[in-house]
Formats: structure tokens, sequence, C-alpha cells
């Protein structure tokens, strides 16, 4: 039992790890050659909903003393966080896609276009 919470919480913190990764703009924005004024845009959202991802992230908080309750409700509530994090990312970059010109959204296509 003992053995079991502990694996709970150490993926519970590698999940808080990954989703803390979601924070913040996609590395692959980096290759796109942004101008001054995007980047400065692009931060700007994101720095915007810095808030909201931060207090997703806390619901990832994992309690050493884990019963099979707790860690039932504690993966309850990381992938609620998970979802939420996800959302607002998603938000961040329905805003940022119109900053783009023609030229970075089809070098978007070109790097990821099969993800």
């Amino acid at each position: 039992m003992r053995r079991i919470a502990l694996l709970l919480a150490a993926l519970a913190l590698a999940g808080a790890a990954h989703a803390q990764s979601l924070g913040g703009p996609p590395d692959w924005l980096q290759d796109l050659s942004l101008t001054k004024a995007q980047q400065e845009a692009v931060f700007q959202i994101f720095y915007e909903q810095a808030p909201a991802v931060r207090e997703a992230l806390e619901l990832l908080a994992v309690d050493a003393r884990l019963n099979s309750e707790k860690a039932r409700k504690l993966e309850q509530a990381r992938s609620h966080a998970l979802e939420d994090v996800s959302a607002l990312r998603l938000q961040a970059m329905l805003e940022v896609y119109p900053l783009l010109t023609q030229e970075q959204r089809a070098q978007i296509v070109r790097l990821h276009g099969n993800e």
C-alpha cells in the first residue's frame, strides 16, 4: 500500500512538472522568427493567463500521506487541472494565431502538420 501511495505521488509530481511546461508559449514559436511586436504580444497573452495556469497547477500539490480515497481524489484533481491548463493553452494559441503572418502560419504547417 505504501509503495502504491509513493508511486501515485511520483506520478502526480511528474504530471505537475509536465503541466508547468504547458504554462508558457510552445517552444516551436521560436522557430517562426517572430518580430519584436509579435514576441511582445505573445508574451502578454501568456502573461495574462499565468495566474489561471498557476491556480490550476496548485491543484496538483501532493499530500505525502495518501490513502486510496485521497489517491482517487488526487487523480481526479490532477486530471481536471491538466484539462484546465490545456484549455488555457489552446485559448492562448487561438489568440496568438492572428498575430502571425501567412508565411509563419505556413511554417507551422510545415514544421508541425503531422502532429
